[in-house]
């Protein structure tokens, strides 16, 4: 053995010193990392958890507001449908007025309840400015609304026609109850709508029972919401206007000519004066291409800002069939991460004050086991001069408490008396088939169209080596299970188990339309049981299986081959070899299921497939196109098919030679999805092609090479 001496050497002292503070410096920056990610995460989840909860009490309080109303509008017309108060009768007012003043009284959110007649006769109660309260009264096909004081005077507004008014045209178009939109109360500075029932008599409509409801009660309940001391809360209707507002802008007030006074106007969302609100709902809007109409049902988003970005929950609340309001909830994301990062800094300060108090007790760490260390070393430089008397020792060695060290001084002393002793001496499946058709099996084959399956286990090797052979054995077969259920519902023979792969085909009576599409199904609900089994697999701990299928629709040679006393069922040819090499180039494409040209040709309005390539595998020298099995059909989204079409469109290119173009296609594949790989695997062919173009070029790569799932 040669010794090399190094030329350049660390000591002990610095090494661990070194170390030591390192890893005291890494431990800091993964705490505080792991600190600031999990006090993010849950930040993330009191957030979520939080907009549920105001959602929830938002939609409560909203129903419990609306429902007063309805329920009095409904109640005030039962008393009339079942004549406890005659329609018409100017004898019963006073009963009718006692009976609306007794709502208004405890509904203080209610401000008008009334009952008009299909002439737009109305007779009701409303609450005025004053907090008394006015009788409004109308007569039947006239214009105008007599409003008597509660001192007995009488107003009389002569621009009011009760035939105009929305609850009555709604009420009389529908026939029945309902809501009107949220508008405006005229003379009054607050945002309302209007619940209405109807009594119906023998010739239609006979009675209109009306409860006038203002929402600003909502704003004063948003308002009090409020999670932070920035964040914000809307209401918004269909078409995006504020309905209520814990900004208290829902409406603003719009000056006209100095005759006509001041009116009022409703404000939309991307309008508010609360500028998280704006950003909010322009952020959702362009999101979902239009109104709130437009949007989901419910969901959370975090958008970038110019102040560190908005945390933004929104929830639909249906009124009725028609009607429905968006809550929306705006945080700024400095609000939920402020004490986070305030906690952050403070453990950085702690830590900080933490190494400069490490610092002495490593150096004294390290002192520790250095000044052993370099007393072994001069002992052993004393030795190897064969200097081993006490003498030539000296007695300043000093026992070490770490225990390899102490060892080690332990057998330098051995060593050091061995050779002071030495010294003195020397100087220093078929069955079935066969049973039905009352045959006995013998060798031979015969020709036959079939649609070939190859499936094989995503890294099943480096599963194998991970687990013990019980849980393999067990988890092997859950997988080969479920993939032959699949296979023997569709009626496939099951060929096969190649180690962790499986060979199935399916045999054409006719063209093979049958089959293929049998063949197609097969492998999509494959895939679909293997994701089941994967949930269930990562709840036992168990590796998450994935599976790899090819298919292809040709000639065979199909029956028993092998000897008198062993046979098996099978099929041979080129085109069981081709099977398994589609299944094998999954892993080029990174897809899980690709198909020959002829099984796309033949399931194409069935199944919705994409044009991967031209590819010649090994074996073949004439090449041919082949797909990827996305779904069915009647399932591919809008951005499956956009993805096809683009994919084909750039490969059309790419076969006829104009690389540039078909690269520049490929790239908007890759701006849609970022994750696809085809995409990315062709713009790379197409740099290559484009830097060094071949002499002759037909569209066709040959894959001539083994495809081997090392992964």
């Amino acid at each position: 053995m040669i010794w090399i001496k190094m030329k350049k050497t660390y000591s002990i002292r610095s090494v661990i010193l070194t170390l030591m503070i390192s890893e005291v410096f890494v431990a800091i920056i993964v705490t505080g990392f792991l600190w600031y990610s999990n006090g993010k995460s849950a930040v993330d989840t009191l957030s979520r958890n939080l907009s549920a909860e105001i959602e929830l009490r938002i939609e409560e309080r909203i129903i419990a507001v609306l429902d007063s109303a309805k329920l009095h509008a409904s109640n005030q017309a039962n008393v009339f449908a079942k004549k406890l108060i005659t329609i018409g009768s100017n004898d019963q007012k006073d009963l009718t007025l006692g009976y609306q003043k007794g709502v208004l009284d405890q509904y203080p959110q209610i401000t008008t309840l009334f009952t008009c007649s299909p002439q737009g006769e109305l007779f009701g109660l409303q609450r005025s400015k004053s907090g008394g309260y006015l009788e409004l009264e109308s007569e039947a096909g006239k214009p105008g609304l007599r409003e008597i004081l509660p001192d007995g005077k009488a107003i009389f507004i002569d621009d009011f026609n009760a035939t105009e008014r929305p609850w009555y045209k709604e009420s009389m178009a529908k026939q029945r109850a309902g809501w009107t939109p949220v508008y405006h109360f005229p003379g009054v500075p607050q945002l309302g709508m209007t619940s209405y029932e109807v009594i119906e008599g023998q010739n239609g409509v006979e009675l209109i029972s009306g409860c006038d409801l203002t929402l600003g009660p909502l704003n004063q309940f948003l308002s009090e919401l409020n999670t932070s001391e920035h964040s914000e809360i809307v209401l918004l209707d269909d078409e995006g206007a504020l309905v209520a507002s814990s900004a208290l802008d829902s409406f603003t007030e719009v000056k006209a000519t100095e005759n006509e006074g001041v009116s009022y106007k409703r404000v939309l969302g991307v309008n508010s004066q609360a500028p998280i609100i704006r950003q909010a709902v322009d952020h959702l809007t362009r999101l979902h291409g239009g109104a709130p109409s437009r949007w989901a049902d419910k969901g959370t988003v975090e958008m970038d800002s110019e102040d560190g970005g908005i945390y933004i929950s929104w929830l639909t609340i249906n009124l009725d069939e028609e009607e429905r309001w968006v809550s929306l909830l705006a945080i700024p994301r400095s609000d939920l991460t402020m004490e986070v990062s305030q906690r952050t800094r403070y453990t950085a300060i702690a830590f900080l004050i933490l190494i400069l108090i490490t610092i002495p007790l490593v150096w004294r760490t390290a002192e520790g086991i250095t000044r052993p260390v370099m007393e072994l070393n001069q002992g052993l430089d004393l030795i190897s001069q064969f200097k081993i008397t006490d003498s030539d020792m000296g007695q300043n060695f000093r026992p070490s408490r770490l225990r390899e060290l102490n060892e080690m001084q332990s057998r330098m002393h051995s060593m050091r008396h061995a050779l002071t002793s030495f010294e003195k001496y020397v100087p220093s499946r078929v069955v079935r088939k066969l049973v039905t058709e009352d045959k006995v099996a013998v060798p031979g084959m015969e020709e036959a169209k079939a649609c070939i399956f190859f499936s094989d286990i995503v890294g099943f090797t480096n599963v194998a080596e991970t687990l013990d052979p019980d849980q393999l054995v067990k988890l092997g077969g859950e997988y080969l299970e479920g993939m032959s259920q699949q296979i023997h519902q569709h009626g496939g023979i099951l060929d096969k188990f190649i180690g962790d792969a499986i060979m199935a085909f399916w045999i054409a009576e006719l063209d093979g339309k049958r089959v293929t599409s049998k063949a197609c199904h097969t492998a999509l609900l494959s895939q679909q049981s293997l994701k089941v089994l994967r949930e269930d697999w990562l709840k036992r701990d168990l590796p998450a299986l994935r599976a790899r299928i090819g298919l292809h629709t040709g000639p065979v040679r199909v029956g028993n081959i092998g000897s008198s006393s062993r046979l098996n069922y099978t099929i041979l040819g080129d085109s069981v070899n081709l099977a398994s090499r589609l299944e094998g180039i999954n892993k080029i494409y990174g897809t899980e299921i690709i198909t020959s040209g002829e099984v796309q040709e033949i399931a194409g309005n069935e199944f919705h497939f994409r044009k991967l390539d031209q590819v010649a595998v090994k074996g073949r020298r004439k090449g041919g196109a082949i797909y990827e099995l996305v779904c069915l059909s009647e399932s591919a989204t809008q951005h499956q098919i956009e993805i096809a079409q683009i994919h084909e469109s750039a490969l059309d290119e790419y076969i006829a030679g104009n690389f540039d173009v078909a690269m520049n296609t490929f790239r908007k594949l890759q701006d849609l999805d970022p994750e696809d790989k085809p995409s990315k695997l062709l713009i790379d062919r197409c740099e290559q092609l484009v830097a060094q173009p071949p002499e002759e070029w037909n569209g066709v790569i040959s894959l001539d090479r083994n495809i081997k799932d090392n992964g």
